[in-house]
């Protein structure tokens, strides 16, 4: 047994309900309604479904919903180690919805992402709705039917792994192509640009160096008249008195009286040093004059580089040399980088072909896989139609050739049903009707149900367009499954409730202000009552009690 318990509050019409589950077969039933879908839509909160505030019962109080479950035993202990939760042999997973909308999600009062609560979920329980049936049609869904029943899932796991890795080589390969073709119609302008670039031998502060340059050479004849006019002030052969020689009477001057004043020796020492000063600026403003002549051709290549600098800054949208700079830097890459990825693509055209093959190789031994496995689920299916009144039934799983690889393989997969003697099988979409469908996919469930070894299994309705005969079938096949997992079905029908183990009865219960769903466990002559009135409808007579107790011995 797996699932223990059921606890649902403020969720809908539900204020506060609790359910305790036993092993063997079990019933919901009530009048249509009463809340039944509720309480599994609520437990598929628990199974990763999506969470919607506008299912609040009291808008201002969070929803929590709650199970717990028997996880006794070896087969749980990967999850647990995966996912870092402790592992106990009763394992609660609970789902809240705050007001706000958000919802959280824990695993023996760890929290935990919504993927995770659902992988646990698949591991444990396995929840069949109506939706399922129509879901059923699909090729994928009817595909992914046939990968669960294989046994050796190493084969599917190992072909999507190599399937990815040639799907992201393929994504990077055209990404790269593109890229490439977008710079390879840019390469020779980019080449000319980088090319020009590199010629102009461009040099960080060079537009600042020849500016202060030329306005040195613009200047020059001032520069030349103030220094030679500074030199003759300094000079000792000037006709008038110069700084020097005024310097030097002072040293005479103070020579004579330094024994008579304080420090002059010191003040002597220093005129000296001023002098040798002097002498040496002198000489300095000399060497500069030699040297300031103008030079027209300097300064019109001055010019002339200057002006080259600025239309290349005006060419290329920047206000200095170093974005210039930056920018040859950068198409010089460019230009590299399409050689380089001339070289990168020849890479991963080959890569591309050789996880292409390693990719088709597993596909096709998937491919053999399946089409053996096929084979054998289709007659365990059709073997188990036959117990649900299909006598004459053929079920044929087809799996045709694919032209290209996809994220599954290279297989479609078609369920092909024939209900009657001498109809060919047909697309199961076609010609099932409802309550045909609902068999085949009971048909399905026991014998994935006897390969997958789930705890528990939910059928919601799958009672949906039979009757009769046919319905005692399915109450049978039900219970017989309840021999080796726990079934939970919510049904309409007397012949199904009359075969559980336990049933309990979902009921709407009404205050002045609130309608309520609540839930009861029906001891015998309540459900010899309960089941008469489903034979019977509301008038209950004796005949429908005496055909209850006899469908419930």
């Amino acid at each position: 047994m797996s699932l223990l318990s059921l606890h649902i509050r403020n969720y809908a019409l539900i204020d506060d309900l609790h359910i305790d589950f036993n092993d063997g077969f079990t019933t919901l039933t009530g009048e249509t309604g009463a809340g039944k879908s509720i309480i599994l839509d609520a437990f598929s909160l628990l199974v990763g479904e999506r969470a919607d505030v506008k299912s609040l019962f009291d808008k201002n109080e969070k929803c929590v919903v709650e199970a717990d479950f028997s996880t006794s035993g070896s087969k749980y202990l990967s999850f647990f180690d995966e996912h870092d939760v402790d592992n106990q042999d009763i394992t609660t997973i609970r789902r809240e919805i705050t007001p706000q909308g958000k919802s959280r999600s824990f695993i023996n009062d760890t929290p935990v992402s919504v993927q995770v609560l659902k992988h646990f979920g698949s591991l444990v329980v396995d929840v069949h709705t109506q939706f399922q049936n129509f879901h059923l049609n699909n090729s994928r869904n009817q595909l992914e039917f046939v990968d669960d029943f294989i046994e050796n899932k190493s084969c599917l796991m190992k072909y999507q792994a190599d399937y990815k890795c040639y799907v992201d080589t393929k994504f990077q390969l055209d990404e790269l192509k593109n890229k490439f073709a977008a710079l390879s119609s840019e390469l020779d302008y980019n080449k000319f640009l980088s090319d020009e670039l590199v010629a102009a031998d461009l040099k960080p502060d060079e537009v600042e160096i020849i500016e202060k340059e030329l306005a040195f050479l613009d200047n020059c004849s001032l520069i030349k008249d103030n220094l030679i006019s500074s030199i003759y002030s300094l000079s000792d052969s000037s006709d008038n008195p110069s700084v020097v020689e005024l310097l030097n009477n002072v040293k005479n001057n103070l020579f004579q009286i330094k024994e008579f004043i304080p420090n002059g020796n010191d003040y002597l020492e220093r005129i000296n040093s001023a002098l040798i000063d002097l002498k040496d600026i002198s000489l300095d403003l000399g060497r500069i004059v030699d040297s300031t002549d103008v030079d027209p051709q300097r300064i019109e290549m001055l010019r002339n580089r200057l002006d080259f600098l600025n239309r290349l800054m005006f060419k290329h949208s920047v206000s200095n040399i170093e974005d210039l700079i930056a920018i040859c830097e950068t198409l010089c890459k460019s230009v590299v980088d399409v050689d380089d990825m001339d070289d990168k693509i020849s890479f991963l055209e080959g890569e591309k072909k050789r996880l292409f093959a390693v990719a088709l190789s597993d596909a096709e031994e998937l491919s053999v896989l399946r089409k053996r496995n096929a084979e054998v689920m289709g007659k365990q299916i059709s073997n188990e139609l036959k117990l649900l009144g299909i006598h004459s039934n053929k079920f044929v799983i087809s799996i045709n050739t694919l032209d290209d690889l996809s994220p599954t393989g290279r297989d479609s997969v078609e369920f092909l049903f024939s209900a009657n003697i001498g109809s060919e099988p047909c697309a199961l979409s076609q010609i099932a009707s409802g309550g045909e469908l609902s068999r085949v996919m009971l048909a399905i469930k026991s014998v994935m149900a006897a390969k997958n070894s789930i705890p528990t299994m939910i059928f919601d309705e799958i009672d949906s367009g039979i009757s009769g005969v046919t319905a005692s079938s399915v109450a049978a096949k039900l219970s017989e499954l309840s021999k080796h997992t726990q079934v939970i079905a919510i049904t309409h029908l007397p012949q199904i409730a009359a075969m559980s183990k336990y049933q309990y009865k979902i009921f709407k219960e009404a205050s002045q202000v609130r309608t309520f769903t609540r839930v009861k466990l029906l001891s015998y002559d309540e459900r010899v009552m309960t089941i008469a009135a489903m034979i019977s409808g509301n008038r209950v007579g004796s005949e429908a009690v005496e055909n209850a107790k006899a469908m419930l011995k």
